[in-house]
């Protein structure tokens, strides 16, 4: 059986190669990223652009959560801040491959 939709888990191939993307599987309020390999992830909102890179260290997590809007966001025409099938940032491993774990809550 699966658990609520309004709280999703979804394991994503991180590699030292590509710059993989996290793409919310329901529209959602907060996301989160564990870490659970031994190695750091690298982690950009633009694949292309190393200006936007920061790193999640091995065992840690990186966490978006936000209240709910009202339509004031710029580009928001409802109260999810990210909308299932968006791309909300790319991974890739520092050394090694492996999964994150990334948790999406509406």
């Amino acid at each position: 059986m699966a658990s609520h939709p309004n709280y999703v888990k979804k394991q994503v191939a991180v590699d030292t190669v590509s710059w993989t993307a996290v793409v919310a599987p329901i529209d959602c309020q907060g996301v989160g990223i564990k870490n659970s390999v031994a190695v750091d992830l690298k982690i950009r909102t633009d694949a292309g652009d190393p200006a936007t890179q920061d790193t999640i260290p091995a065992g840690n997590q990186e966490g978006v959560m936000v209240g709910r809007s009202q339509g004031s966001v710029q580009f928001d025409a409802g109260p999810q801040r990210f909308r299932a099938g968006e791309t909300l940032c790319y991974l890739q491993a520092a050394s090694g491959t492996g999964p994150a774990l990334a948790t999406f809550v509406r």
